[in-house]
């Protein structure tokens, strides 16, 4: 096995293991930011181990290197990422908004977290419609040759 892979199921396991430690700690937490910011924080190790097992994966081959899927069914996911990608850029405009109107500097911080978690999720569904969109127009410009010269690659 490589290296990779061993260190990412180490770090998988470092995840696994802070939620296990955090988890009885917001039980007894009577404070709303300070258990909703400990939540945070276990679900954002939630999300680091699945990640982790996701480049598991992918590093031991168990990941295709292309999305196979149907036309339609590409066409319908990357039409959700636009949509989610508009609906993103609205969460971006609310918040800075309220970050502005925010006078309590803890509010002030924890809208700025939200707001780099939203910048963050726009960047990478962005990156992925780019993806997704350079297949399909690789596809158009083959089937643009196709019928305009009738042209099959080999």
């Amino acid at each position: 096995m490589s290296k990779i892979v061993d260190a990412l199921k180490e770090q998988k396991a470092l995840e696994l293991g802070h939620i296990e430690k955090l988890k009885p700690e917001v039980e007894k937490i009577g404070h709303p930011l300070v258990s909703a910011l400990l939540k945070t924080i276990i679900h954002d190790s939630q999300k680091h181990a699945t990640l982790c097992q996701a480049l598991i994966d992918v590093e031991g081959g168990a990941a295709p290197l292309t999305l196979d899927t149907d036309m339609a069914t590409a066409v319908s996911l990357h039409q959700s990422i636009k949509q989610h990608m508009r609906v993103e850029e609205d969460m971006i405009s609310r918040v800075e908004d309220l970050a502005v109107k925010a006078e309590d500097p803890r509010v002030k911080d924890i809208l700025g977290y939200i707001l780099s978690d939203e910048r963050r999720h726009h960047s990478m569904l962005q990156r992925l419609s780019n993806l997704i969109d350079r297949d399909t127009t690789a596809f158009d410009e083959y089937l643009e040759l196709f019928l305009k010269y009738e042209i099959v690659p080999e």
